[in-house]
C-alpha cells in the first residue's frame, strides 16, 4: 500500500533539505538561483543554514560577503561596538586591555611568531577553557592545532616526539612510493 503511494507522488511534493526547487526557475537539486545577483549557481556556493526552509541561504557566498563588507564600511562604529562587546562578554577584556594585548604581541602570533597580515582571517584570543584566563593572541593555524590537541601537553609533546623521530627516518620514502607506482 505505501509503495503504491510513493509511486504516484512526484518529487516536488517532497522538498529535500535545500535541494529541490521549482521547475519554472530552471533550478535542479544541484543548483540554485541567487536572490541577490540572479545567477544560477551550484548548491555548494550557498552557505548552509538549518533555520531556513531548504537548509541553504538565499544569497550566494560571494554576494553575502560583498554585502557584509559594504555594511562594515558604512557602519564601522557599530561593528567596533559589537567587537568590543564580544571581547568583554567572552573574555572580560576592556578596550584598554585588548589594546595592550595587541601591542604586546607586536603584530605576531604568540606561538609561531608569524606576522598577522591582511590575509590573516582571524586573530584569535587564546584562553584557558577551564580557568578562562587570557593567554595571548594566536593565528588560525596555532589556535586550531591547540584546540585539536585538547591543549594537552602530553599530546603536544607526543606529536613533537613523533615528528622529530620520523623526520629523517620515515617509514616509506617518497622515492620508494614513486617507484612502486611506476612498477604496477
Amino acid at each position: 500500500m505505501q509503495l503504491d503511494l510513493l509511486e504516484n507522488t512526484t518529487t516536488s511534493s517532497y522538498p529535500l533539505q535545500g535541494s529541490l526547487t521549482s521547475v519554472e526557475t530552471g533550478q535542479t537539486p544541484t543548483n540554485r538561483k541567487c536572490r541577490t545577483c540572479g545567477e544560477v549557481k551550484e548548491l555548494h556556493e550557498f552557505s548552509k543554514d538549518s533555520t531556513l526552509k531548504y537548509g541553504r541561504r538565499n544569497g550566494c557566498k560571494s554576494c553575502l560577503a560583498t554585502t557584509r563588507r559594504l555594511r562594515m564600511k558604512t557602519n564601522k562604529k557599530s561593528y567596533l561596538g559589537k567587537y568590543i562587546h564580544l571581547m568583554t562578554a567572552r573574555y572580560g577584556l576592556t578596550w584598554e586591555t585588548h589594546t595592550a594585548l595587541m601591542l604586546r604581541a607586536e603584530g605576531r602570533c604568540d606561538s609561531c611568531n608569524a606576522y598577522f597580515t591582511s590575509e590573516t582571517k582571524h586573530i584569535h584570543v587564546d584562553h584557558c577553557h577551564t580557568s578562562k584566563d587570557v593567554r595571548g593572541l594566536l593565528c588560525s593555524g596555532c589556535n586550531t592545532s591547540a584546540g585539536r590537541l585538547d591543549e594537552c601537553p602530553d599530546k603536544i609533546f607526543s606529536l613533537i616526539k613523533y615528528i622529530m623521530e620520523t623526520r629523517y627516518n620515515p617509514f616509506l620514502k617518497a622515492e620508494d612510493l614513486h617507484l612502486s607506482k611506476t612498477q604496477q
